[in-house]
C-alpha cells in the first residue's frame, strides 16, 4: 500500500506544479493572441489604405493611356519628328522641336485638344543636354500661366526612364501637387531620344483622406500616409501633426508601428498605436479564460486520481515502478530468476511468465546456433547459385539463386543429384569424373553447359569442392555456378560487329581485307577470274538531306538485302562507310560473266525504294578491275577498283566502268598538279588581291574582299578558277585557308596604320569550315595580330559548305561570332538555296551571286532571282551584298531595290594591296548612283 502511495504522488506532484504554473501560462498567451489580433487589426487598416491608393492609380491610369495614344497619333499626323536647329523660350535657347513642319514650341493647340477629350494636363517636352524642357503643356502654375520653359525634375525617378528610352508610369508631384501620369519617350528616325510625351491627372483623394482622418487604431493609435519625402499627406483627425511627426521621427518602443509601402505613389501607409494600451486590453480579455481553465483542470486531477486507482494500480497487480523495472531487466537480456511473485490473473503476473518462456526459448536457440553456422558461412550475400550434396551426391540445400538460374524450386531439388537437374547436360558420365576428381584433389572448376527446368540450354561456370569432417572424410559436396550465357553473347556479339558493318551487318572492310586474301589464293589455285568491285550511291546525299538520316538509313539496309540476294552465296558484299561499298565477285569465267552481273546489280539497285510513304529512287557508279589481268596487291586492286568508280562518275554516272591504265595515268597527272599547288605555298608563290566594296548610299568604301592569285614563275599569275578546284576538297584547303586569313589580318593592320578602315572578306573552303577545330584554329590567327578587331575579318562560305553539315556549320559559326567575327553566305542563289539553311545558319550578310547581277537587265527570271534573294534578305533581317555589277545601270536597280553595298567590275577590278589606299582616297561615286538617290 505504501508503494501505492508513493506511486500516486510522484504522479501527482508534477500535475500540481503544472496546475500552479498554468494560470500565468495561459495569462501569457491569451494576451499574446489579443496583441496579435490587435495588430493584425492594424495590419489589415494599413492594406485598406494601401487599396484604396491602387484602385484610384488603376482607374486613372487607363485614362491616362487612352489620352496618350491620341497625344501621340495627333503627333504623327503632324508629320515626322526631328530637330531642326534651335529656338528661344524665355531666356533659353531650346533644339528646335518639329513635327513634319509644325514647330512644337509654343504650339498648345496639340497638349489642348487631348486634354479637352480626355481631361488632365497634357504637356510636350524637349531633350536639352540632359534636360528635358516643357515646350506645350497646360500644367500651370498658381497664378494661372503656364508652365513652358520649366524642367522636369533633373533627379526624379521619370528622367532616367527618359534617358535610357524607356516609358514611366506613375504618381509624380508636379508643382506640389500629386499627379499620376505617364511619360513616353520621343525618339527621331535614328532612335535617339529627343524629347518626351507627358499625360497627367492630378488626383483627387478625397475619401482617402476622410478614411484617414476618420481612422484610429485603440484610443490614442492613429493613421498616417507619408510620401516619398516623408511629409505627412494624410493623417487621422484625433492626433495632432506635430505630434504624429515627433512620434515618427522618434519611433519609442513603447510604440507599435506597422507600414505599408504604396510602390506607385512613392507613399508610406502607417498605423501606430501603443503596446501600453494594448496589452491593458489583451490581459483584460485573457483573465475569464484563465479562471475558467483552472476550475477545469482541478476537477479533471481529481477524476484522473480516481481512475487511475481504479484502472491501473489495481490491475496491475504491483507498483508500477517495480512493474517497469522487470521489464527493463528482461529488455536488457537479464533473466534470472529473483523470487519475485505476483497476483494471478494480473499484469505483473503475466510478465514473470513471459520472462521464463523467453529463457527457455534463448536456450534452445543457443542449440541451433552450431547447426546454423555452416549455411550463414555458404549462403550469406552469395549472387551465383550453390548446392551442396551428401557424399553421394545428392542435394541437401540450394540457395536462392539457384532456384533463379535453373527453374528449380528448392523442394524440387532437395535429395536429387545434379544430373537429373539438367548439369553437363551434353555428358552425363562427365560429372561422376568430377565428383572423383573433386574427392581427389579437393576441388575442380571449368566452363561446362546446363539446362533449365524449362528446357533452354545456358553456359555455366562450374566450381565444385569439397567439405571433409575432422577424420578427413568427405562430408559434403558443395557446388556454385553462375550463368556466363550473356557474357558469351557479348562475346560473340564483339566478334561480330569487329567484323561487320553494325547498319546493314554487311562485312566491314576487315573482313572484306580478309576474304580477298582468301579470294586471291583460290583465284590463283583454281585459274578462275576474280572481279575486285567499289561502287558509290548516286544521288543518296538529297535522300538524307530532304528526309532525313534515318530515312538514309533506313534506304542502306534496304539496299543491303537487295544485293546479298542478287549475289551468290560464295560472293561478298561489304560496306566500307556511308554510301560506299565493295563487292568481291568469286569463279568467274569470262569478263562478260563480271559485267553481266554488275549490270544486275546496278538494275536492282536503281529499283525504287519505299521509305515511309514516299517512294525514293537511286543509282550506283561501279568501278571494278579483274584479276590475274591486274596482278596487283589486294590493297592496290581496291584502290583501281575506286579509281574506276571515280571514272564512272565523271562520266555521268549510273554506270559499270573497267579500270584502264590510261585513267590511271590521267589520275596520277592529276595528283602531280595537286602536289605542285601544295608546293607553292611554300614556295610563297601565292599572292592576295583586294576588290572593293561600296555603299551606294553612303558613297564610300565599306570593305575588300581578300582574292588569292598564284603568280606563277613560269606561266605568270594565274586566277583561282585554274588551280583551286584541284585542291578544294582535300586537305591541303585548310592550311591554304589559315594562311590567306593571316595574310588579310596582316594586311588590315598596315592599313589601320595608315588610316583607313574598313572590313575584309575571306573565303572559307567547305573542308575547312566543317573541321572541329576550326574555332581553336582561327583563336590562334587572331591572337598573332592584336592590334586587328575580330570584326574587321569576314567569313565568306558557300551553300555548299553549309549543306555538308548544317548544324556543324551553325555551331562553328556561333562560336566564331562570340570572337566579333562576322560571316556572309557566298554565292546564293546557285546551289540549293533553301530557306531552313537560310533560317538556320546564324550568318550576318547574303552575297547574290554574279550569274544573276551580271544579265539581269536582259533576263527577267535573273531580275526576279535578284528581287527574291534582298527580299529574303530583308525579311530575315540579314545585310545584302551584289556581286558582278558591271556598269552604273546595274547599280541604279539594285539601289532601287534596296540593296546599297555591291561589287564587281563596274565598281574596281581586284587590285594588289599596295594599291588599294591610292584608289580609296581616289574613289568618286558614279554620277547616275548619286543621282538615284534623289
Amino acid at each position: 500500500m505504501q508503494k501505492k502511495i508513493s506511486t500516486i504522488w510522484r504522479f501527482l506532484l508534477p500535475v500540481l506544479v503544472l496546475l500552479a504554473v498554468a494560470p500565468f501560462v495561459l495569462t501569457g498567451q491569451q494576451a499574446s493572441q489579443q496583441l496579435g489580433h490587435i495588430h493584425a487589426g492594424a495590419t489589415e487598416q494599413a492594406h485598406t489604405l494601401v487599396r484604396l491608393l491602387d484602385v484610384t492609380e488603376e482607374l486613372v491610369s487607363e485614362q491616362a493611356n487612352a489620352a496618350m495614344r491620341l497625344l501621340k497619333q495627333r503627333s504623327q499626323e503632324l508629320g515626322a519628328v526631328s530637330v531642326d536647329g534651335s529656338v528661344q523660350l524665355q531666356t533659353k535657347s531650346l533644339p528646335n522641336l518639329k513635327m513634319g513642319s509644325t514647330e512644337i514650341t509654343g504650339y498648345f493647340e496639340l497638349v489642348d485638344g487631348v486634354s479637352d477629350l480626355f481631361g488632365g494636363t497634357a504637356t510636350m517636352f524637349v531633350r536639352s543636354g540632359d534636360s528635358f524642357v516643357r515646350v506645350a503643356t497646360n500644367v500651370k502654375h498658381d497664378n494661372g500661366s503656364r508652365a513652358v520653359g520649366t524642367l522636369l525634375n533633373p533627379k526624379g525617378k521619370v528622367i532616367r526612364s527618359l534617358l535610357a528610352g524607356k516609358e514611366y508610369s506613375g504618381v509624380v508631384d508636379i508643382l506640389g501637387q500629386p499627379y499620376i501620369t505617364r511619360y513616353d519617350p520621343l525618339l527621331d528616325a535614328s532612335g535617339n531620344v529627343i524629347g518626351a510625351y507627358y499625360i497627367g491627372y492630378k488626383v483627387d483623394i478625397k475619401v482617402l483622406r476622410d478614411t484617414v482622418q476618420n481612422m484610429r487604431q485603440l484610443t490614442t493609435g492613429f493613421a498616417v500616409i507619408l510620401d516619398e519625402t516623408n511629409n505627412i499627406r494624410f493623417l487621422s483627425s484625433h492626433i495632432t501633426p506635430a505630434k504624429a511627426t515627433s512620434l515618427l521621427q522618434s519611433r519609442p518602443d513603447s510604440w507599435e508601428f506597422v507600414t505599408e509601402t504604396v510602390p506607385k505613389w512613392g507613399f508610406k501607409v502607417i498605423v501606430a498605436y501603443p503596446l501600453s494600451e494594448a496589452r491593458a486590453v489583451s490581459l483584460a480579455n485573457a483573465w475569464f479564460v484563465v479562471f475558467a481553465g483552472i476550475l477545469l483542470g482541478t476537477l479533471l486531477i481529481v477524476i484522473i486520481l480516481w481512475q487511475l486507482r481504479r484502472l491501473i494500480l489495481n490491475p496491475i497487480g504491483g507498483d508500477p515502478a517495480l512493474a517497469i523495472d522487470v521489464v527493463k531487466r528482461i529488455a536488457a537480456g537479464d533473466l534470472a530468476q529473483d523470487g519475485l511473485n505476483a497476483k494471478p490473473d494480473t499484469l505483473m503476473a503475466s510478465v514473470l511468465e513471459m520472462r521464463q518462456k523467453l529463457r527457455e526459448s534463448i536456450d534452445t536457440l543457443r542449440q541451433n546456433a552450431e547447426r546454423m553456422r555452416l549455411s550463414a558461412s555458404v549462403f550469406d550475400h552469395a549472387h551465383d547459385g550453390i548446392f551442396i550434396t551428401d557424399p553421394h551426391a545428392n542435394i541437401v540445400e540450394v540457395n536462392y539463386a539457384f532456384t533463379q538460374i535453373t527453374g528449380y524450386t528448392r523442394n524440387g531439388a532437395l535429395g536429387r543429384i545434379p544430373q537429373e537437374l539438367g548439369f553437363v547436360t551434353y555428358d552425363d558420365s562427365l560429372l561422376d569424373v568430377l565428383w572423383l576428381q573433386a574427392e581427389s584433389n579437393s576441388e575442380w572448376r571449368g566452363e561446362t553447359w546446363c539446362r533449365r527446368k524449362n528446357g533452354d540450354v545456358y553456359a555455366a561456370w562450374l566450381d565444385i569442392f569439397c567439405v571433409r569432417d575432422e577424420a578427413n572424410q568427405v562430408k559434403n559436396f558443395v557446388g556454385l555456378f553462375s550463368d556466363i550465357t550473356q557474357a558469351k553473347e557479348q562475346q560473340q556479339n564483339l566478334e561480330r560487329m569487329a567484323y561487320h558493318d553494325p547498319l546493314t551487318q554487311l562485312p566491314n572492310r576487315a573482313l572484306l581485307s580478309d576474304r580477298l586474301q582468301q579470294a586471291l589464293a583460290r583465284a590463283e589455285r583454281s585459274g578462275e577470274l576474280l572481279a575486285v568491285c567499289c561502287l558509290d550511291l548516286d544521288g543518296f546525299k538529297p535522300v538524307n538531306d530532304t528526309l532525313g538520316h534515318e530515312a538514309g538509313d533506313y534506304l542502306l539496309v534496304q539496299l543491303a538485302v537487295r544485293m546479298s540476294a542478287c549475289l551468290r552465296d560464295s560472293d561478298t558484299v561489304a560496306r566500307l562507310g556511308g554510301d560506299e561499298f565493295a563487292v568481291l565477285l568469286c569463279g568467274l569465267q569470262s569478263i562478260d560473266e563480271c559485267t553481266q552481273t554488275l549490270e544486275r546489280l546496278l538494275s536492282v539497285i536503281k529499283t525504287p525504294y519505299s521509305i515511309g510513304d514516299k517512294s525514293v529512287t537511286v543509282s550506283s557508279s561501279i568501278g571494278y578491275t579483274i584479276f590475274p589481268d591486274d596482278g596487283c596487291e589486294p590493297d592496290t586492286l581496291l584502290r583501281h577498283a575506286d579509281h574506276a568508280m571515280y571514272q564512272a562518275k565523271l562520266n555521268g554516272g549510273s554506270r559499270v566502268q573497267q579500270f584502264d591504265s590510261h585513267h590511271d595515268r590521267q589520275f596520277r597527272g592529276l595528283r602531280q598538279d595537286r602536289e605542285r599547288v601544295e608546293a607553292a605555298l611554300s614556295n610563297q608563290e601565292f599572292r592576295l588581291y583586294y576588290q572593293p566594296k561600296v555603299d551606294l548610299r553612303q558613297g564610300k568604301v565599306v570593305g575588300m574582299e581578300a582574292l588569292i592569285r598564284w603568280e606563277h614563275p613560269e606561266l605568270g599569275l594565274r586566277s583561282p578558277a585554274t588551280f583551286l578546284p584541284i585542291v578544294e576538297n582535300t586537305d591541303f584547303s585548310i592550311p591554304l585557308g589559315e594562311w590567306v586569313i593571316s595574310e588579310a589580318l596582316g594586311q588590315i593592320r598596315v592599313w589601320q596604320a595608315a588610316g583607313l578602315d574598313f572590313q575584309v572578306s575571306v573565303n572559307i573552303a567547305a573542308r575547312h569550315i566543317v573541321q572541329s577545330n576550326f574555332t581553336e584554329r582561327l583563336v590562334l590567327l587572331l591572337a598573332e595580330f592584336p592590334e586587328v578587331a575580330p570584326h574587321k575579318i569576314e567569313l565568306e562560305i558557300t551553300e555548299t559548305a553549309a549543306i555538308e553539315d548544317v548544324s556543324g556549320v551553325a555551331n562553328t559559326i556561333n562560336t566564331c561570332k562570340q570572337l566579333g567575327v562576322s560571316f556572309a553566305l557566298d554565292d546564293f542563289g546557285v546551289g540549293y538555296s533553301s530557306l531552313t539553311y537560310l533560317r538556320r545558319l546564324p550568318v550576318e550578310t547574303i552575297k547574290i551571286d554574279q550569274s544573276f547581277v551580271r544579265d539581269m537587265l536582259q533576263d527577267v527570271d535573273d531580275l526576279a532571282v535578284v528581287a527574291g534573294v534582298i527580299s529574303l534578305s530583308r525579311d530575315f533581317k540579314r545585310k545584302v551584298v551584289a556581286e558582278g555589277v558591271e556598269n552604273s545601270e546595274q547599280g541604279l536597280w539594285l539601289l532601287r531595290m534596296g540593296c546599297s553595298v555591291v561589287q564587281g567590275y563596274g565598281v574596281a577590278r581586284p587590285m594588289p594591296a599596295d594599291e588599294v589606299q591610292q584608289w580609296v582616297e581616289s574613289y568618286q561615286q558614279a554620277p547616275d548612283w548619286t543621282q538615284g538617290l534623289v
